[in-house]
């Protein structure tokens, strides 16, 4: 997984020798990339709502998706803050040239997120159309549920996201995860208008 001199290493990859390398270049080099991947993802947030916008019920579809917002932020938080907290053990342990602890470090990220996505997704699955309605939600709210019930299903594949990407980030390989966030992104926005309008999925297509 990482690369670097001593204990345990072999030859250093580029990420590697950027964050033992010059502070002031490290930061410009690691950000500019995440400053781009998250500038198209905003991109792709802006675009998902104008064709949802466009469906028929445009205004309840847009009300639906902003009532499961929270929630979505709630995975979000989750994935980020497992990401940030096992990235900082792995760069700590990348900067004392401790590669079997770095790699201890991303095999645990990975069990913890097994253990909190399954916490999180089999609760949620089934308490969302409770907790919308309790919100308010009235006529988006079987849009809001579909929605919902569609990312919180398949919130694993975002908690193991984040991860991989902060795993790549804490070895200073802020350029695949950069790539990988656009691909993705790009992908969602080519693909939204299919599932939304092309199979008739409507609001349940922008989860997808």
């Amino acid at each position: 997984m990482t690369g670097g001199g001593g204990k345990g290493f072999g030859r250093p990859t580029e990420g590697v020798k950027t964050l033992l390398g010059n502070p002031r270049k490290a930061i410009i080099k690691l950000s500019i990339p995440m400053i781009i991947a998250m500038s198209v993802q905003t991109f792709y947030n802006l675009v998902d709502a104008i064709w949802v916008a466009g469906l028929p019920h445009g205004g309840d579809a847009l009300a639906a998706i902003g009532l499961f917002f929270p929630f979505f932020f709630l995975i979000m938080a989750l994935a980020a803050g497992l990401g940030i907290g096992g990235g900082a053990a792995i760069s700590r342990r990348i900067g004392a040239r401790d590669k079997r602890g770095a790699d201890n470090v991303a095999d645990h990220m990975v069990i913890l997120v097994m253990i909190t996505a399954l916490l999180f997704t089999v609760p949620m699955f089934m308490a969302i159309p409770g907790i919308l309605k309790s919100m308010g939600a009235r006529d988006s709210l079987d849009m809001a549920v579909g929605y919902g019930r569609i990312i919180i299903g398949f919130s694993v594949i975002i908690f193991f996201n984040n991860i991989a990407n902060a795993i790549l980030r804490a070895e200073g390989d802020t350029k695949r995860a950069m790539y990988a966030m656009i691909l993705g992104s790009g992908l969602n926005i080519i693909l939204d208008p299919v599932f939304i309008y092309g199979f008739g999925l409507g609001v349940e297509g922008a989860a997808w």
